[in-house]
């Protein structure tokens, strides 16, 4: 078990780590996958919430959609 752990605190020092946002926490997996898509590649933080609340006007998931 200890090792593991070491294991993982290592691999969280990696550049390509990332930390796996729970699903409760949409709101923030949204934005992370907003400036994730590259086609909003310039685009800014007013940019990303625009289309959060835009997205919370439509039926349905609230998962980004590119």
């Amino acid at each position: 078990m200890v090792k593991a752990w070491y294991e993982e605190e290592e691999r969280k020092k990696q550049p390509s780590y990332q930390k796996e946002i729970a699903p409760q926490f949409e709101y923030n997996r949204f934005i992370c996958d907003f400036f994730n898509d590259l086609t909003n590649n310039g685009k800014g933080r007013d940019d990303a919430i625009a289309a959060w609340k835009n997205l919370k006007l439509q039926p349905g998931s609230n998962q980004y959609r590119p």
